[in-house]
């Protein structure tokens, strides 16, 4: 009877322990090479996290592996294909000519605001013009940072001040654009920015404000120029198998929140960092801030015009995906005025 009682209440214990483990929720690494603080988590990440986690009423566990710990901005996007990084956020500036097309977003003087500009990229995406370029991940955000200027040792007022700096770019695009202007430009990582100013390596770099903040650029680059330089994108991307393997309610809960709520989120997000940030660095002493005037303006705006009709040329079906960017920047802002 003892024998029998003992049994009993072993099979008891090993499916109270079975039924234990397959309540546990399936957890997710999600890699962040930026800092935690970092507009891209505190408005965006991190909040997503919650909805996807709450929804999924705790059939999965998203945690955040922030700082380069599951990949830097350089290798994310593979890690992320072969799964050390489950979701990731990356910029695709970083991977040379992977994302070509994407790199729209980053023509000087197309939009200057992220929420628009982060829309018409997501357009682009669902309308397969520039889907081939994800064809590996499963993207969950597409969006770009706000508008970026030149953060500077020298003042630069005009496209004269320009010529024979050295500055950091982030991509191509940017890179093209610089030496347009007469400077000569140094590719890097945004994380690679600060030292590379503060050892006199560059004079500047081209970067948001966001950027500017996180990296802490206004330590070592104190003069401002607004510029609409272009967008720099980044996405957040998800691993095929690691979505293919989860439950249904989980798979609902990440769709619900995802793609476009999840890039209007971030552009929206992008845009109102924007401004927070430029208000606190116009009360910090030893900052310049300039804009350029209406003439210098059109001034940079031709300047730059060979930039745009070399991506044109160069990227695969280039004018259409601009001419299809362009018309979703127009859509967004028109549904923004209605």
């Amino acid at each position: 009877m003892k024998h029998a009682i003992l049994a009993i209440a072993l099979a008891a214990a090993v499916a109270a322990a079975s039924g234990a483990r397959a309540a546990d929720p399936i957890q997710l690494k999600l890699g962040f090479p930026a800092p935690p603080m970092s507009f891209v988590n505190t408005r965006g990440v991190t909040p997503w996290i919650k909805d996807v986690e709450a929804a999924a009423e705790g059939a999965i566990e998203i945690k955040l592996f922030p700082g380069g710990t599951l990949g830097n901005f350089r290798n994310i996007y593979d890690r992320t294909i072969a799964g050390v990084s489950d979701i990731s956020f990356g910029t695709p500036g970083s991977e040379g000519q992977t994302f070509a097309k994407t790199g729209v977003s980053s023509l000087p003087f197309e939009s200057e605001h992220s929420t628009e500009a982060s829309l018409a990229l997501w357009k682009l995406f669902e309308k397969n013009v520039i889907a081939d370029e994800f064809d590996k991940v499963r993207p969950l955000a597409l969006f770009t940072f706000s508008s970026s200027g030149m953060h500077s040792t020298k003042l630069i007022k005009s496209a004269d001040d320009m010529k024979g700096l050295k500055l950091a770019a982030g991509g191509k695009t940017a890179a093209d654009a610089l030496l347009v202007l007469g400077a000569s430009p140094v590719t890097m990582t945004p994380a690679e920015t600060y030292q590379s100013i503060s050892r006199g390596l560059v004079d500047g770099a081209n970067m948001s404000w966001p950027g500017v903040q996180v990296f802490k650029l206004f330590e070592v680059a104190k003069f401002h120029l607004s510029v609409p330089f272009g967008l720099a994108a980044g996405y957040i991307i998800m691993n095929k198998e690691s979505y293919a393997r989860l439950p249904a309610k989980a798979k609902q809960a990440i769709d619900r929140y995802s793609y476009e709520a999840f890039t209007r989120r971030m552009g929206t997000g992008a845009d109102a960092e924007d401004e927070a940030i430029l208000a606190r660095l116009k009360k910090m002493p030893g900052q310049t801030f300039n804009a350029l005037s209406a003439e210098e303006k059109a001034r940079w705006r031709r300047i730059l015009a060979p930039v745009t009709d070399a991506w044109m040329r160069t990227t695969p079906d280039g004018p259409r995906v601009l001419a299809t960017f362009r018309a979703e920047i127009a859509a967004a802002l028109k549904a923004k005025s209605m």
